[in-house]
């Protein structure tokens, strides 16, 4: 099951950033982990345009984990890009909370759509993906809800932002817009 690799290499992998915010209290370390990461990333973008055998070498060894199909850029790289975003721009529980949604309702709406989705919202967004991203979204929500100094309501609102935000059809990569658009709309919200 492809998807399944895929999904839980991006939990693991993408949960270390929101987990050593929690730990550090502060953005430094996860901002440079996320720069890192960031670039390793562009160079591989580079070296995939430049030399695809290479990616097509990367994605067999990766036995699932990386897309065969891209776009101009890899989802990693559009996930890595918002999580740098989100370290820099937004407060930090907003940002462990949209850190999390972003990986945690990503997972669920992929693997619960991919496997039970029958009823289509847009092309390729199910019902079922729907609302198996919102339950993952507000079962972490409420994992780290002890952790946070914000609301239960506010991690609530976020939870269902993201999974609405997940299967909008929008132009821009969700691995993008989710993260912007929720941490964006947390903010909206905590400043009223």
């Amino acid at each position: 099951m492809k998807i399944g690799k895929r999904k839980l290499y991006r939990v693991i992998m993408g949960s270390i950033f929101p987990v050593v915010y929690l730990i550090t209290g502060r953005p430094f370390f996860p901002l440079m982990l996320a720069s890192f990461f960031l670039t390793l990333l562009f160079a591989m973008e580079y070296e995939r345009w430049r030399y695809p055998a290479v990616w097509e070498y990367i994605t067999g060894k990766g036995k699932g984990i990386f897309r065969e199909k891209t776009g101009k850029l890899t989802g990693d790289t559009y996930f890595m890009l918002a999580v740098f975003i989100i370290l820099l721009f937004f407060p930090k529980d907003i940002s462990i909370a949209t850190l999390f949604f972003l990986v945690f309702g990503d997972a669920g709406s992929g693997i619960i759509g991919t496997r039970y989705g029958k009823r289509e919202i847009f092309k390729g967004k199910t019902l079922e993906g729907f609302l198996g991203g919102l339950v993952f979204n507000l079962i972490i929500g409420f994992i780290i809800y002890p952790f946070l100094n914000i609301s239960l309501l506010l991690l609530i609102a976020g939870a269902l932002v993201a999974s609405i935000v997940e299967i909008l059809p929008l132009k821009v990569n969700d691995n993008l817009s989710v993260g912007i658009i929720t941490a964006t709309v947390m903010l909206a919200i905590a400043s009223i």
